[in-house]
């Protein structure tokens, strides 16, 4: 309208145009956080929600970070009348393998073709809630899905004005502050970008 002389962006119609379709999560890499482990009669029951992608009966599992592999005999369900031969992203299952192998409590299961990247130093965005700013070379224990881990700052990128979205260089993060930072685990990660 003639009354935003200042507004020079698209029309709503234009902007509705260059939406771009959201990729579902069961098109996404299979990826479910082990939440536990249960013991029944001679089975031990890997459970967890599938978070992106979908775990079937047959598939051969990658367990990270410990690297060990399994294929799907069942797919555990409750209150169901038959047992699932699949479980697409936000399921919470448990399912069975072949051959039993120990695996624990914050291991990221996928399949062996799209495995997640492990490492032990990676960057993270991150909204700073502690009471003391946050500072390179503070050590800090990290949830990661259902896994904790031990992580050092490593060092501040930089933090981001949340008014702008600008950049700047800074030696610490203060509380309800915005970084891009850059931290090293005591052990192996199970990561995506």
């Amino acid at each position: 309208s003639t009354a935003m002389d200042w507004y020079d962006g698209p029309t709503i119609l234009e902007a509705l145009d260059h939406f771009k379709v959201v990729t579902q999560p069961e098109g996404l890499p299979l990826r479910m956080p082990v939440q536990d482990v249960y013991r029944f009669d001679e089975r031990r029951i890997i459970a967890g929600r599938v978070e992106s992608g979908m775990l079937r009966v047959g598939d051969t599992v990658l367990f990270s970070p410990s690297n060990k592999t399994g294929k799907i005999r069942s797919i555990e369900a409750w209150n169901v009348e038959r047992p699932p031969i699949e479980a697409p992203a936000g399921h919470s299952i448990g399912f069975t393998l072949e051959e039993q192998i120990f695996v624990e409590r914050g291991e990221v299961v996928s399949h062996e073709a799209n495995p997640p990247v492990e490492t032990d130093v990676f960057r993270a965005r991150l909204f700073w809630l502690g009471e003391k700013d946050l500072s390179p070379g503070n050590r800090y224990t990290m949830k990661l899905n259902t896994a904790q881990a031990e992580v050092r700052v490593q060092s501040i990128e930089h933090v981001i004005d949340t008014g702008d979205l600008s950049t700047a260089p800074s030696d610490q993060v203060e509380r309800n502050g915005v970084a891009e930072v850059v931290l090293q685990s005591d052990r192996m990660l199970a990561i995506d970008e």
